[in-house]
């Protein structure tokens, strides 16, 4: 297992392209996708549907923290990530001190979903518990988040260069 990757930061939105380019490179390191041409305007653009999963689930977890646990004013409160990029696995682990979040409370999604008539918040943890293989709140504080994503059986074939 690689050494935890740990970064703590301010609560807000204003560092999360931060936060997301952290876990971008830790899922690459799972992954084995290569960042493009570093002159390339879009070279930190993630393509690789790991890296996407997981950059999309970690990104909608981070602004319900920064919104809703620091009410948009986390400048003085921290966000404290520890990133464990693994052979197979990434795990992310999310500590705040805001106030804590019901989970149990987040309204089910509807039987039928009309794509003209998605709400157009309220779906951050659907959206995580989609593209993830785990997703665990325990409210706190401190309040923490874990999201895991298991690299699949054909991609880390792809990766290892084997077609098996």
């Amino acid at each position: 297992m690689a050494p935890p990757i740990r970064l703590t930061l301010p609560g807000t939105l204003r560092y999360r392209a931060i936060a997301v380019r952290a876990v971008a490179e830790a899922a690459r390191l799972v992954s084995g996708s290569t960042q493009r041409d570093p002159n390339d305007a879009l070279a930190h653009d993630v393509r690789d549907p790991f890296d996407t999963a997981v950059v999309s689930a970690f990104m909608e977890i981070f602004n319900n923290v920064a919104i809703h646990a620091y009410s948009r004013d986390g400048e003085a409160s921290t966000i404290e990530l520890t990133i464990t990029p693994d052979a197979d696995q990434i795990m992310i682990e999310i500590k705040d001190h805001g106030v804590p979040f019901d989970i149990d409370g987040v309204a089910p999604l509807p039987e039928e979903l009309d794509e003209y008539t998605l709400p157009e918040g309220g779906m951050g943890i659907h959206i995580a518990k989609t593209m993830l293989d785990e997703v665990v709140y325990e409210p706190g504080p401190p309040n923490l988040w874990r999201l895991r994503k298991h690299l699949s059986a054909p991609a880390q074939q792809l990766r290892n260069g084997s077609s098996k």
